[in-house]
Formats: C-alpha cells, sequence, structure tokens
C-alpha cells in the first residue's frame, strides 16, 4: 500500500483522490495567475509610477512625441493669452497711425507662437523646465501620500503640475517676455494631480500598493511552487504554468489598452488633447507592457521545457539530437547565462525585484538542464559529446568560410574555353602520302609498314 493510500479518507478511490488533486492543483494555477496579474501592476505603480527618479526620467522624453510637444506648446500659449492682455502689449508697441491693427496683429501673434513653442520645447533648455516641473510635482504627490509632506495641507490643499516657468520662457520667445513676466498670475498653467479630498483615498491606496508590490510575488511563488508539490504529473503542470503565465501577460496587455482607454477619455475634457495624453500613457507604461511582453517569453519557454521533458516522439527525437552537446554541460550552461543576460539586461529599469526574478528563473533552468540531461543520456547513454563539439564546429567553420569568401572574393567570370588546335589542312594530307610512297618506291618501306604507315595519315595521327 502506498503513502497516498494510507494518508486518504477511508473510502475514497485512487481515482477519486487523483481527480481531486488535479482539481487543486489548477485552482492554485489560477489563484497564481491572478496574484501574478494583480503583482504584475502593483509593482509597475511602486516602482516606476511612485518612483520620482524613474518617473522623471521615463518622462523626460515625452517632449519627444509631437502630439505631446504640440499640447503642451499650446497649453503655455493659450494660458499666457488667457492671463496677460497681449492685444494691449501689442498696441503699446505699435505707431499711432496702427494702433488700430493691434487686434490682427494679436491674432497673428498667437497663430505664429504656437508654432515658435512647438519648436521650442525641441531644446534642452524648455526640456529642463519640463523636466524640472515634473519632478517637484511629483516629489510633493509622493511626500503627500507617504504622509510627511507638508507643500499641501488637508484643507483647500491641491498637488499641482506648474507649467509657469514654460509659460514665462514662451513669451520670451515670442518677444514680450520683458513686458509681461510680471503679470503673468503665480498660479498660470497649473495642473491640478491631486485635491485635498481626495488625500484620504490616495494615501490608503499607496500604503496598501508599497505593501503588495512586496506580498503580492511572495504569494504567487507561493501558489505555484504549491501547485507543483501538489501534482501527480509535474511535467505537465510546469507546462500548464507556462501556459498560465502567457495568458496573464496577454490580459496584462489588453487591460493596460482598456485602462488607458477609461483614464483618457474620462480625465481629458478637450478631444484635441486625447491623442496627445494616449502617448504620454504610452511612454509611461512601456516599462509594464514591456514585462508583459517578456512574461509572454518566459511563458512559452516553460511550455517548451516541458514539451521537451515528454515521452512524444518528436521530443524523443529532439532530446537523441541533444544528447551528444549534453554530454558537455558548457554547451547548456552557455546557453541558459546568454538567456538569463537577456532577460536582465533588455529590461529598461533594473531593480531587485527583476534580478530576484531572473536568478530564480536561472535557477529553474540549471535544475532543469541537469533533469533533461541525466533523462537524455539514459536514454541514449552511446551518444559521442566529442564528434558532435566536432562536428558542430566543422559546420560553423564551412559556413564561415563560405560567407567570408562570398563577401571578400568578387564574383567569378566563367573562363573562356580553350583553345582547340586547328584541323590538319587537307594538303598535309596529301603531302605525308607523297612521301610515304616514294619511300615505298625505293623499296625503304615494306609493302606491310607502307600500309600500316599509310591508314595512320588517313586516320589523322
Amino acid at each position: 500500500m502506498t503513502n497516498s493510500e494510507i494518508d486518504a479518507p477511508a473510502g475514497a478511490s485512487p481515482h477519486s483522490r487523483s481527480r481531486g488533486r488535479a482539481t487543486a492543483v489548477w485552482i492554485l494555477l489560477v489563484v497564481a495567475g491572478l496574484l501574478l496579474l494583480l503583482s504584475s501592476f502593483a509593482i509597475w505603480i511602486n516602482r516606476v509610477a511612485l518612483n520620482t527618479g524613474t518617473f522623471t526620467d521615463t518622462s523626460s522624453s515625452l517632449l519627444d512625441d509631437d502630439e505631446i510637444r504640440s499640447a503642451v506648446a499650446n497649453r503655455a500659449v493659450d494660458e499666457l493669452f488667457a492671463n496677460v492682455d497681449v492685444r494691449a502689449e501689442v498696441e503699446e508697441q505699435l505707431p499711432t497711425d496702427y494702433k488700430g491693427l493691434s487686434g490682427a496683429a494679436t491674432a497673428g501673434l498667437r497663430q505664429a507662437s504656437y508654432q515658435i513653442v512647438d519648436r521650442a520645447l525641441e531644446q534642452p533648455v524648455f526640456q529642463e523646465l519640463f523636466r524640472v516641473a515634473l519632478e517637484e510635482s511629483h516629489t510633493t504627490l509622493v511626500e503627500v501620500l507617504e504622509g510627511g509632506g507638508n507643500r499641501v495641507s488637508t484643507d483647500e490643499g491641491e498637488v499641482t503640475l506648474d507649467l509657469r516657468a514654460i509659460i514665462i520662457e514662451a513669451a520670451d520667445r515670442i518677444g514680450i517676455g520683458e513686458q509681461v513676466v510680471d503679470r503673468i498670475p503665480a498660479d498660470a498653467g497649473q495642473i491640478v494631480v491631486l485635491r485635498s479630498d481626495e488625500l484620504d483615498t490616495a494615501q490608503n491606496v499607496f500604503q496598501l500598493l508599497k505593501a503588495l508590490a512586496w506580498l503580492l510575488p511572495l504569494l504567487t511563488l507561493a501558489a505555484f511552487g504549491v501547485a507543483v508539490w501538489l501534482s501527480g504529473d509535474r511535467r505537465r503542470t510546469i507546462r500548464g504554468i507556462g501556459w498560465v503565465v502567457v495568458v496573464v501577460a496577454l490580459l496584462g496587455l489588453v487591460a493596460a489598452r482598456l485602462t488607458k482607454n477609461y483614464v483618457v477619455d474620462s480625465l481629458v475634457e478637450r478631444r484635441d488633447d486625447r491623442q496627445a495624453a494616449g502617448n504620454a500613457w504610452d511612454i509611461l507604461t512601456e516599462l509594464m507592457r514591456g514585462s508583459f511582453r517578456l512574461m509572454v517569453v518566459v511563458g512559452l519557454l516553460f511550455v517548451l521545457a516541458a514539451w521537451l521533458a515528454g515521452p512524444g516522439r518528436r521530443a524523443l527525437t529532439v532530446r537523441g539530437w541533444l544528447a551528444p552537446g549534453l554530454q558537455n554541460r558548457a554547451w547548456a550552461y552557455v546557453v541558459l547565462a546568454v538567456l538569463g543576460f537577456l532577460l536582465l539586461f533588455t529590461a529598461g529599469m533594473v531593480d531587485f525585484t527583476r534580478l530576484l526574478v531572473v536568478t530564480l528563473l536561472v535557477a529553474l533552468g540549471a535544475v532543469w538542464i541537469e533533469v533533461t540531461r541525466r533523462q537524455t543520456l539514459r536514454e541514449f547513454p552511446d551518444a559521442q559529446g566529442t564528434a558532435f563539439l566536432a562536428d558542430t564546429w566543422e559546420r560553423l567553420t564551412t559556413w564561415w568560410e563560405k560567407q567570408r569568401a562570398a563577401i571578400t572574393q568578387p564574383a567569378a567570370v566563367p573562363s573562356p574555353p580553350p583553345d582547340v588546335p586547328p584541323a590538319a589542312p587537307a594538303t598535309d594530307v596529301a603531302s605525308r602520302l607523297t612521301a610515304l610512297s616514294q619511300l615505298h618506291a625505293k623499296g625503304e618501306l615494306t609493302d606491310e609498314e607502307f600500309a600500316s604507315a599509310k591508314a595512320r595519315v588517313l586516320a589523322g595521327d
């Protein structure tokens, strides 16, 4: 009697026990998938959206987008003309006879200002002003959410993105900076990020996300681990984990798209600004969406590893092909190291969480190499690793020589056909026959010798 039969409740059949365990495994996989999806969003919010340094570095590329730059330029010009009587300033500078044209001149100046400021935003001066405004606003936001900031009061307080410096610079670019700089209100160009009546809710959500960013990944790993431990067919469970990771990654990409549509449609009132807001969302969430795309690759690697360890005919054929290479561990571990570096350094941000995940994946890859190696060498004990390495090296060398020859050598020009000696003229044959006849007549050639020589001359010898 097996241990599972001893531990099972009385009256439970082996089939029902196996079925109940399989159900428990799939429930754990579903729960782990949901936790993985939530932890992905929580980590992005905690590591990017609420991290001032990372957020500012990511947001610095916003002005590289044409739509966003145009929206910022339009906002700066509109705020300038809304808060300053530009027409009066223009009229004051016009000669007396032309003061009646101040309205048309102001309208023309406003239209030209949009393009002037748009182009100016491509310059480092404006981009630095925008970066500083973002950094100050985000620092204030994080301090308030952590409950330790004194910049925003709980009564009538707001966290804002202050674009006043950009408005002043815009006024200077269009030639009226000195005249209007003192008349631009202190609150001009301020975009409200957080109001005091939203503070309590935002602080609670912030604290929850800080905890979840550490707790959810641990719970996810625990759920996957328990599923593998309970499973009667661990290869099949690992394949299930791979498909769960792929599905979660695809759902994450869809969720990011739906969230973008909701945020843009609900928070941006002007339709003209929605394209710019959508582009800004794409830039700020690129790290998160990149993580989901990477998860697709990792999930497929899990599925491939589980399939390769299976009993199928094709999997057995592939293992037979790999058996000579697995005689030497170096090849497998070189591939694993390359994959580990790609997973680690192709990301936009490398932090402790990513380092931990990549380390865990590399450790699982090393375990898979050892298990698969033992299995393959049992199935193909006569595989010769030296022959495999030599054959592989020969193939690579031959391929490289062909490629180098194709690059360095010019195209072969077909050589002309060899010269064909001209046929002996007929007069030559006649003269030789005449000479033979004279020798035969003089008795220097017997009849047999004359006949033989004559036959050779006629044959062309």
